[in-house]
Parts: structure tokens; C-alpha cells; sequence
């Protein structure tokens, strides 16, 4: 599990929050005059699995912007009309969704690590076993 700020998400149960708008990182696409790249800043730094399942979520939107993760925020690339009109909502739905979606990864990882440390320590009693019925002279 990656460490974010203050711990792991597993272990603080922690849920990404959109806190708020950055208007100082927030700019205007280089190029373009209408396209911004708008960062939202997020309750902490999510894990890659996190990220991987914001953006499959996204793009399941089928929305005309993208949206991406870049550490402790979602950076959509939009009009700023768009933003609080179109797709400030479906940002949070996919949070929603996604801390949803991570829950679920999360507690089915930490039952394969049960069972891989359950296996481990099966073998590690048979080796015992075996160990301690050999005489040695």
C-alpha cells in the first residue's frame, strides 16, 4: 500500500473528499483560449489503484473532457463555464463511486494477504514438524 500524507487509505479508512478549487494552480491550457486545466484539490494523495479506478470510471462517463489524477488532485481540462454547469457533479459522483469501488479492491486485498500469511505460516509449522522428528546425533 502507498503512504500518502497522513498514513495509508486502508489504514485510516480514509475516503478522497474534493475539498476545493485551487485557483492558483487552476491556468489556461497552453495554446488554447477557452481550455483550462482546473485542479480540485482532494482530502489527501490517493493510491494508484485510486487513480487507476477514477479514471476508468471517467471515461466510462463518455464525456467530451478529461479528467486525470495528478497527486492530491483531479485536473479536469475544460471550459471554465463548463465546470460548475456540466461537470463539477459528475466529479464528485466519480469520487464517490470510486472510494466505493477502492473499498471493495481494498478488503480483497487485505483477504489474499490473510490467506497468502495463513499459507506462509502452514508451510512454516510443517518445516517445524519435520524438524524437530529428526534426530541428530
Amino acid at each position: 500500500m502507498v503512504e500518502h500524507q497522513n498514513g495509508t487509505a486502508q489504514e485510516r479508512g480514509h475516503e478522497m473528499r474534493i475539498e476545493r478549487l485551487n485557483t492558483d494552480k487552476t491556468r489556461k491550457d497552453f495554446g488554447s483560449d477557452t481550455i483550462y486545466h482546473v485542479y480540485f484539490e482532494l482530502s489527501g494523495n490517493p493510491p494508484p489503484q485510486w487513480r487507476t479506478i477514477f479514471r476508468r470510471e471517467w471515461m466510462s462517463l463518455n464525456l467530451k473532457r478529461e479528467a486525470d489524477v495528478d497527486g492530491g488532485f483531479v485536473v479536469l481540462h475544460s471550459p471554465l463555464d463548463e465546470v460548475a454547469t456540466s461537470h463539477f457533479a459528475a466529479l464528485k459522483k466519480i469520487v464517490a463511486v470510486t472510494n466505493e469501488e477502492y473499498k471493495r479492491y481494498a478488503q480483497r486485498e487485505s483477504t489474499a494477504l490473510q490467506h497468502r500469511e495463513d499459507l506462509w505460516k502452514q508451510e512454516r509449522d510443517a518445516v517445524e514438524t519435520v524438524a524437530s522428528s529428526l534426530d541428530f546425533d
